[in-house]
């Protein structure tokens, strides 16, 4: 079992009317966060159209994915624009917990005005 926690330190967006990865899914955007070794968490935000593939976390390549509702495209972005420190989560024995949070925040913090 490999799990591994690591600060997302950047991330690219891609956005399109039909993206595709492999012969068979379909994706509207993809977020993918980089960690400072190398070690990438790709969240792949699917068409109605597209088979939902199984997450995955390979830890020989520093690959991680999660396969998405487009609609939960805005949450992962303001999360990744709004919040500092985030972190990713990935687990290669149980690749549907694979997923995003936030480090610790004082309660009330609010948004900057």
């Amino acid at each position: 079992m490999a799990i591994l926690k690591f600060q997302v330190i950047s991330y690219e967006v891609a956005l399109s009317r039909q993206l595709t990865a492999g012969s068979n899914i379909k994706f509207y955007a993809l977020i993918c966060c980089n960690g400072k070794d190398g070690t990438r968490f790709c969240n792949y935000f699917l068409r109605p159209d597209s088979p939902v593939e199984n997450n995955v976390y390979n830890p020989t390549t520093k690959w991680a994915t999660a396969f998405l509702p487009a609609e939960q495209f805005p949450w992962y972005l303001d999360l990744l624009r709004n919040e500092k420190p985030v972190f990713a989560y990935v687990n290669s024995d149980d690749p549907i917990s694979n997923h995003l949070y936030t480090g610790k925040e004082p309660v009330g913090e609010g948004e900057p005005t």
